[in-house]
């Protein structure tokens, strides 16, 4: 993979409201992600800042250096409700150059200092680190880290998130916050049509997350965005070809069939049923929200709010 650059930006706000989701507030420290995930539904966010949905996504991490400020500033303010605030549901909070930038800790001390609930999605490892400051704001509020897992198959982990730690890893660390009282879920987000939508993998990756601790799963449909399509087409083309015709075929609009989606509704509900989690009445925040996030561009200096 090419080496990722990281850009500094500034925000003029922290948290985005969110409209027709399970929750009303995000927070995305930030933009474009090393992870690589070909399905990626933020891939197209980058087009809004003049860069591609290939390679630039993957290479040209922006990161809003005074995110944390923002947010301790809106925070107080008399006006906040004091609601769940959902972080991580454009591109991972966690991904490597946390490791160094502390952007998304610092954020979760502002957190932690206002007692404010908050829900993380992630496919990181690396928020492990911050068990800390998670297991001291569960205990005064609401925190649920929810973890993104496609598959368990290690060859198809490779080829669709070739960014990412392994699952094993995922599921090791949510076992670790299960421990120390703090509320986890697995996101089968997205299941991808003839590699991940079969009953024994949708089977796998619930038993696996119930084993772990978690609470609730959800397996989620794929969804294309015509840019993400055309990277995802791409991949399909060299990696699956034999898959290409249904794609083509099937994936007309940015959703796949109707009859698809419900059957993996279906499959989703009989795993939560027999392996005791609970999805329906723990609704888990919706990675699926790149429409919703769209950054707006204020000026050359891409100053992203």
């Amino acid at each position: 993979m090419a080496r990722a650059h990281y850009i500094s930006i500034t925000c003029k706000s922290a948290v985005n409201r969110v409209k027709g989701m399970p929750f009303r507030w995000s927070l995305n420290p930030y933009r474009g992600c090393v992870h690589a995930c070909q399905y990626c539904y933020a891939r197209e966010t980058h087009s809004y800042l003049g860069l591609n949905a290939g390679k630039d996504f993957e290479t040209s991490i922006f990161y809003k250096s005074n995110i944390a400020a923002a947010l301790e500033r809106e925070l107080h303010a008399p006006s906040w409700p004091r609601e769940s605030i959902a972080i991580g549901t454009a591109t991972d909070a966690y991904q490597p150059g946390e490791g160094w930038l502390k952007i998304t800790r610092a954020c979760i001390e502002v957190l932690a200092r206002a007692r404010n609930p908050i829900s993380i999605v992630t496919k990181s490892t690396l928020i492990k680190r911050d068990l800390d400051l998670l297991s001291q704001l569960a205990r005064c509020v609401d925190v649920r880290v929810y973890f993104s897992i496609t598959t368990l198959d290690d060859l198809q982990w490779r080829q669709l998130e070739p960014g990412t730690p392994p699952p094993a890893k995922r599921l090791q660390v949510l076992s670790s916050l299960s421990e120390v009282g703090i509320t986890t879920g697995v996101l089968m987000a997205p299941v991808i049509p003839g590699l991940t939508d079969t009953s024994t993998a949708i089977d796998s990756v619930a038993r696996a997350a119930a084993e772990h601790g978690a609470t609730t799963f959800s397996a989620q449909p794929l969804r294309l965005a015509p840019l993400v399509k055309n990277h995802f087409m791409n991949f399909l083309a060299a990696d699956y070809p034999e898959l290409f015709p249904w794609y083509a075929t099937n994936f007309r609009a940015d959703q796949a069939p109707n009859d698809w989606r419900d059957t993996i509704s279906g499959l989703s509900r009989e795993a939560c049923d027999h392996f005791g989690l609970n999805s329906r009445t723990q609704t888990p925040p919706s990675p699926d929200l790149a429409p919703a996030l769209a950054p707006r561009i204020e000026s050359t200096q891409l100053q992203l709010f």
